[in-house]
C-alpha cells in the first residue's frame, strides 16, 4: 500500500498541471518486500525527489515443523552422512571422488520420487502440478549430471561401491515415495538436510584442495552440461536466484577452466536446491521469499 502526504499530493497535482495534457507521471516500482522507502517521481522525464512513499509490507512466515518429525529426519539423515563419511573420509586422492559418487547417487533418488508420485496424482485428476514437476525433473537431471562427473573422475570403478550406493537408493527411493504421499514437507526436509549437507561436504573441499583441483582438467561431461547445452534446465532447477547490484535477477552462466571450477558450480548447485527445498518446507512455493531470507526449517517446540 502506498500513501502520499496531502503537500505532495497537492505540490504533485500543480506541477503535472501545469504540463497536462501531455504529462506523464511514474513511480519507481514498489519493492516485494521493504518498510519506509523514498520514492522518486518521474514527470515528464524530469524527477521529483521530495515525495515520499510509505510502503507496508510484510513478511510470510515461515511454517515450523513438527518437532518429532524434524527430530528423526536428523537423526536418520546425520546416520547416514556419519557412516559415509567414515567409510570415505575425504583425503585429497581419489577415493574422494567415490565418496562424492555414493553421494550424488542417494541425492538424486528424491526428485524422481518426487515425480512419480506426483504423476500418479496428476493421473487421478490434480492440474496444478506442472512447475513444480518441471523443477524437480530439472533437479534430477542437475543430479545425473553431478553423478556423471563422479563417474567420468573414476568414481564408480569400484564394485563394492556401486553396490552399496545402489542399494541405499533403492531403499530411500521407496520410502521417500511413502513418505511424499502422506507428507510433502517432511519429505522435502529430508532433501534439504541431504542438501545442505553436500553443499559443506564440497565447500569443504574446495578450501582444503584448491591447488590440487585447480591443476587437474575439466571433465568433458562437465564442460557439455555447464556450458554447451542449452541452459533451459539449468535456469529451471534455480527458482530462488541472488538478485545483481540493479535488483534483477542474476542468471548463472558457469565458466570452467580447471576441475576447481567444476566443484564450485557442483557446490552452488547443492545449494540452490536447498533455497529450492527450504521454501517448500516452509511455505509452500518454491519462490515464496527471496533468496537472502531463505533460512534453513526449524522445529516447533511441543509448548506451541
Amino acid at each position: 500500500m502506498v500513501r502520499l502526504s496531502a503537500l505532495s499530493i497537492v505540490a504533485l497535482s500543480s506541477f503535472t498541471d501545469a504540463f497536462a495534457p501531455t504529462s506523464r507521471v511514474t513511480m519507481s516500482p514498489k519493492p516485494k518486500f521493504g518498510g519506509l522507502v523514498s520514492n522518486k517521481v518521474k514527470v515528464n522525464g524530469l524527477m521529483m525527489s521530495d515525495v515520499v512513499a510509505e510502503v507496508k509490507t510484510e513478511m510470510p512466515k515461515p511454517a515450523l515443523m513438527d518437532e518429532g518429525i524434524f527430530t528423526f529426519n536428523k537423526i536418520l539423515i546425520d546416520s547416514v552422512y556419519n557412516i559415509i563419511c567414515f567409510f570415505y573420509p575425504v583425503t585429497g586422492g581419489k577415493r574422494d571422488f567415490a565418496r562424492f559418487y555414493v553421494l550424488e547417487t542417494v541425492a538424486r533418488v528424491p526428485y524422481f520420487a518426487y515425480l512419480s508420485v506426483m504423476h500418479l496424482r496428476e493421473t487421478f485428476g490434480e492440474r496444478e502440478l506442472g512447475e513444480k514437476m518441471r523443477t524437480h525433473y530439472a533437479e534430477a537431471d542437475n543430479e545425473l549430471h553431478h553423478l556423471l562427473i563422479m563417474e567420468s573422475l573414476d568414481g564408480n570403478e569400484s564394485g563394492i561401491d556401486r553396490t552399496l550406493a545402489q542399494t541405499m537408493a533403492f531403499g530411500y527411493y521407496w520410502y521417500v515415495i511413502i513418505l511424499y504421499f502422506f507428507n510433502e514437507p517432511a519429505a522435502y526436509h529430508l532433501s534439504e538436510l541431504i542438501e545442505n549437507h553436500a553443499f559443506e561436504t564440497y565447500d569443504g573441499f574446495l578450501s582444503e584442495y584448491a591447488d590440487k583441483l585447480k591443476g587437474m582438467p575439466v571433465p568433458p561431461i562437465a564442460k557439455k552440461y555447464y556450458m554447451d547445452d542449452n541452459p533451459y534446465m539449468f535456469d529451471q532447477f534455480c527458482t530462488v536466484k541472488e538478485k545483481d547490484v540493479d535488483g534483477n535477477f542474476s542468471s548463472r552462466r558457469p565458466k570452467l577452466e580447471t576441475l576447481y571450477d567444476v566443484f564450485v558450480n557442483v557446490r552452488d548447485d547443492e545449494k540452490e536446491h536447498w533455497k529450492t527445498l527450504c521454501n517448500l518446507v516452509q511455505y509452500g512455493e518454491m519462490q515464496a521469499i527471496p533468496a537472502e531470507f531463505v533460512e534453513s526449517t526449524k522445529p516447533k517446540p511441543k509448548s506451541d
